[in-house]
This record gives structure tokens, sequence and C-alpha cells, in this order.
């Protein structure tokens, strides 16, 4: 039998990782499931997250799953299937990737009589929608178009016409893709997984995009030459008030480059262990048993490093 795979894309801070957990949590999943779990970056942090739920992690950690380790993402879904054999593989690419680069990896002849691709889940944060498909349009609509599912995150934060107009610019690009819209904690787990016509319109979504590709030429940079990651070593115990406070700066000034995603783990000044996520506008933070490490890894384009060092150091 094929093992399920299921693929949560989405741009840098969309929610896939609190995603996935909803759904382990509520046990949409069984027990034979793997999760390869790919970030952007040097530092992973998102891995330390799922583990918690006791299932397999996979971590790639040298680059982008589209560009620098395509490659090494073939071989640890081989390695995942032969050593584990799972009914399930969940995969969480980096936020960066190129959906169609993963998919086409994906069809490879290797995996054709091994894996079944069931969903292709594409997260948008709706608050962000506007500034991130100005900013990074080539990514961020290469993920919107190959999904058969959109899940919009953080819509009980903006009011209707904010859904309604995000909602009509997303069926411009996909047409096809089931949008997901209502606040995560009114849909359960089981209706993320709804099936309506998933195969029929995955057929005319490759149909619409071959056509597209007769008519106008691809964009073709790899996500290193767009974005950046920058890890910063935390020398220092420091409260999550004071850690919110810098990125507060981060987003008045213009000193330090375009930073759209931040996340790392800080030992407080109560001695206690915290968690931490950043995007434009939003900063939350948890606590957590324990962490090995005290960092803070940022994503962006145009960093100004020695002023990003200087602010963390």
């Amino acid at each position: 039998m094929r093992a399920q795979v299921d693929i949560f894309s989405g741009f840098l801070g969309a929610g896939k990782t609190m995603l996935i957990k909803k759904l382990l949590n509520e046990k949409v999943y069984g027990e034979n499931t793997v999760i390869i779990e790919n970030e952007f970056g040097e530092v992973g942090i998102d891995g330390d997250i799922l583990k918690e739920s006791n299932i397999e992690v996979k971590e790639i950690n040298s680059g982008c799953i589209c560009c620098q380790v395509s490659g090494d993402f073939g071989d640890a879904v081989f390695e995942v299937l032969n050593k584990y054999n799972p009914d399930n593989i969940i995969i969480e690419p980096s936020g960066v990737a190129k959906l169609s680069e993963i998919l086409n990896i994906l069809e490879g002849i290797k995996f054709q009589h091994k894996i079944e691709v069931r969903n292709i889940f594409t997260l948008i944060d709706i608050r962000n929608y506007d500034m991130y498909l100005k900013n990074f349009k080539e990514f961020y609509e290469n993920q919107i178009r190959k999904a058969n599912k959109i899940v919009l995150s953080r819509s009980q934060l903006v009011d209707d016409k904010k859904i309604k107009n995000t909602i009509d610019s997303l069926k411009k690009f996909n047409s096809n893709a089931e949008i997901i819209y209502k606040p995560w904690e009114s849909v359960k787990g089981s209706d993320f997984f709804k099936v309506s016509n998933i195969e029929e319109k995955r057929e005319i979504s490759m149909i619409k995009s071959n056509m597209s590709k007769t008519f106008r030429k691809e964009v073709t940079h790899s996500a290193n030459e767009v974005f950046e990651s920058y890890p910063i070593d935390l020398s220092e115990n420091m409260s999550t008030q004071e850690i919110q406070r810098k990125f507060e700066f981060i987003e008045s000034s213009g000193k330090f480059g375009k930073i759209i995603r931040a996340k790392g783990f800080i030992k407080g000044i109560d001695g206690g262990y915290y968690q931490f996520d950043y995007v434009p506008n939003e900063f939350k933070s948890r606590k957590i048993k324990w962490s090995n490490k005290k960092i803070v890894s940022i994503i962006g384009s145009e960093l100004n490093k020695k002023e990003l060092k200087q602010l963390f150091s």
C-alpha cells in the first residue's frame, strides 16, 4: 500500500507548524505517521516543537528544499519510506520553497508506486497577504497556484470585508482550490480533510498550469537569491517582554532590513525557558520545559546583520 502524503506549504510564519500540531492533537493521523520538516536557515526550531507530539521528525537544515537541498529532500522521503514504512507522511517545506519544485520531486518515477499525494495545503496569513504578494510575488504565487486546499490563518483578527477581498484575490490565481477561511478553533481537524473532487481539481489545475507555461516565461529565482537567514546566539537571559520590545523597535525602524520571520529560544530572567515566534505585527511566546540553546533565527531580505547583532547582544 502506498503511503499517503500531505504537504503543508505556506509562506514564512503562516502557521504550518501550528496547524500540524492541531491535527496531531485531534488524532487526525494514526501512530504510523512520519513528519519530514524542513527549515530555511541554519537553525532548526520547528522540529523541536513537533517532537513534542512523539512522532518521528527528520529535519533538513542546510538550505531550502526548492534549491540547494532538493536532492537531500528526495533522499529523505525515500529513507523515511524504507525505514518506517509509514501509513502517512506529513511534509512541511520551508516557507520560501516553491511548491512546484517539491511536487516535481514527489512525482518522480522513483516514488511512482510508493506514495500518493493526498492533500496539498497552502496556508495564507491573511493579515500580511497583500504585503507578501507585492514584495515576494514569485514564491507566494507559486504556493497558491499549486495547492488544492488553501487555508487562511488569523482570520479571526480581520473583518469580513478583508476575508472576502482575500478570497476573491486567491481565486484569481487558483479557482479550483478549496478555501478554508473560518477561525481554526471553530474547525475540526477532520474538516480539513473532507474530499471535494480533489483529484478532478488537481487534473484541471495541472492542465491550466501546463497551458500557462506556453504563453508566459517562468521566473526561476532560487530562495537563496532573495532571502537570507541570520542566527544570533543570545548570551544573556531576557524576559519575553524584552525580546518583544526589540521586535517592535525593528518594526518601527528602517535600519534592520526587511524582516519577515523570526523564531527561537530564550532563557528567561525567571530561570524558565521560552520559545517565541515573530511575524510582522505579531509576537508570541510560550513556556517550554527546557532548551539546550538560546538563539534567535531571523529570516528576511537585505538584512543589516551588524545592527541586528548589536541589538540582540
